[in-house]
């Protein structure tokens, strides 16, 4: 039976009724009831009530059919998308990065409805970006492009439900712009692909500290400041005084990502557990959680080139060994290093200790 909006319905395998609000899709349809819910429901669940019917009298009090429970209005958007995001809006706080966000338009009813591809700039950058998609016959097709200011978002598109598929899968490119910085950051070139059953899971959408929505997010890059060369701009025949020779090594030797895990001026500890790198490590799968792995621990030896840092203790736990054994495919690529298992008694199976030569 095809239903259209207004319509008074019945259900048959429960007591009551109500209207039709809304075509869900060839097979569902929502329906408001007294109580001033909306309840997405299969059309053959429904028998269409006429008006002459005695089932009829069930509409013979007026309600409501708006939503009992609104949620707050959203931030204006301007005509090409773009909005400031919400500061501290959620529980905990993401990690500066850039995010791909899925928002679906009823917030009660997150597994059904049209849903917004929001691309989330949560950096104090300004972002140049490039949106593309994969598609099955293998080429690839170019979405979006423009800036975005720091700390802002912009709707790529309201996609529904049978289209998810053909968002699934493709690549964002990021370059970051700053008037003034002390260190310039590498372009961020991440591929995504999501599993359309994930959209179909309630606890998948949740609320972060910049969205005041629930959404389906995807990290396509945490914020990790790595500093150029810079002695590469500096004359190779500099008369500086030797002060200010001291100035300029002290800049080189700024702020690395190894700070953070180093224990001795020539030891780092790094801790490759996809908990310690991505607070939303539960909405990846498999691929990209390795793919973050990987790159860190790439990210990390590059570093310690840099830093002159000695030795490295990588710890990347036991499991199933597939990272141990990429990470090893990576070693050997290099001529200068020497790696082995790290203490057992300290870290049991689960490290792997390098040297730099």
């Amino acid at each position: 039976m095809k239903f259209s909006q207004g319509d008074k319905v019945k259900f048959l395998n429960t007591s009551g009724g109500g209207i039709v609000t809304k075509i869900i899709s060839t097979t569902m349809v929502s329906v408001a009831i007294e109580e001033g819910f909306e309840v997405p429901t299969l059309v053959t669940e429904l028998i269409k009530i006429d008006e002459s019917s005695a089932g009829a009298r069930l509409f013979n009090k007026d309600f409501n059919v708006n939503p009992k429970f609104t949620q707050e209005e959203n931030e204006i958007e301007e005509d090409d998308g773009k909005s400031a995001l919400q500061k501290s809006y959620g529980n905990s706080n993401q990690a500066a990065g850039v995010y791909l966000a899925f928002v679906p338009h009823d917030q009660r009813w997150l597994l059904t409805g049209n849903l917004d591809v929001c691309l989330i700039n949560h950096t104090e950058y300004y972002t140049l970006f490039n949106f593309t998609l994969f598609k099955d016959d293998g080429k690839f097709y170019g979405m979006d492009y423009d800036v975005m200011e720091a700390e802002s978002k912009k709707i790529i598109t309201t996609i529904e439900r049978e289209d998810l598929e053909d968002w699934s899968s493709g690549n964002v490119q990021i370059l970051f712009h700053a008037e003034t910085k002390d260190r310039l950051l590498t372009p961020l070139n991440a591929d995504f692909k999501i599993k359309p059953s994930r959209f179909y899971k309630e606890e998948n959408y949740i609320v972060s500290s910049f969205l005041r929505e629930k959404a389906l997010l995807l990290t396509l890059g945490n914020l990790i400041e790595i500093p150029v060369n810079q002695s590469r701009f500096y004359k190779a025949a500099d008369k500086s005084t030797p002060e200010i020779q001291l100035k300029k090594s002290s800049q080189l030797k700024s702020e690395t990502i190894l700070d953070s895990h180093q224990i001795n001026p020539t030891t780092a500890e790094i801790d490759l557990h996809i908990g310690e790198l991505v607070e939303d490590y539960y909405l990846l799968d498999n691929a990209e959680m390795l793919k973050i792995q990987l790159d860190y621990f790439v990210k990390c030896l590059e570093s310690a080139f840099v830093n002159k840092t000695q030795k490295l203790i990588f710890i990347h736990g036991v499991g199933n060994g597939v990272l141990k054994n990429e990470m090893i495919k990576i070693l050997k690529t290099y001529d200068n290093l020497h790696y082995f298992d790290a203490s057992m008694a300290k870290y049991g199976a689960g490290a792997t200790e390098v040297y730099i030569r």
